[in-house]
């Protein structure tokens, strides 16, 4: 069995994330390898009722307002998820955690290349919207895309 020194989870609050968490933890305490638990949001985060009016019929300035209002919303329910995985690990296991804009696949992916990841950690299913009726379509590209190894939870 190969030894991992760092092993990134990504979470975004669902149970196939808290799987793979779980997981993590596991292979994080038997290899003594350190955790990083990564939530990575989308660039572009849109009020829930974006597609409702036609874009001629409302005010510019409080179209920003409500898209900046989501995001800060997006923010902290990131921040949630990730004290909630946090609270979860032993506090034995050296753990930091990373809040990140972009695209989620990619943003998992570059995070791990740049910080030296031995080893990604990601639950098959998570939010996704009307992708949730896809097998994992995030998990999917992390394996299609991650040079490191990934370990997909069920």
């Amino acid at each position: 069995m190969m030894l991992y020194k760092k092993i990134l989870v990504a979470v975004d609050g669902s149970e196939g994330s808290f799987d793979a968490l779980r997981n993590g933890i596991e292979i994080a305490r038997n290899s003594g390898a350190e955790l990083t638990l990564l939530y990575a949001m989308n660039k572009s985060v849109q009020p829930a009722y974006s597609s409702v009016y036609p874009v001629g019929m409302t005010d510019p300035a409080s179209v920003r307002e409500e898209v900046k209002e989501a995001q800060v919303s997006e923010e902290r329910f990131g921040e949630e998820i990730l004290n909630k995985a946090q609270n979860r690990v032993d506090p034995d296991i050296k753990t930091t955690t990373a809040l990140l804009h972009g695209n989620p696949p990619a943003t998992i992916c570059a995070y791990a290349e740049k910080n030296n990841i031995d080893l990604i950690v990601i639950g098959n299913r998570g939010h996704s919207g009307l992708k949730k009726l896809f097998l994992g379509s995030v998990s999917q590209k992390v394996v299609s895309d991650a040079l490191q190894p990934v370990l997909v939870a069920k």
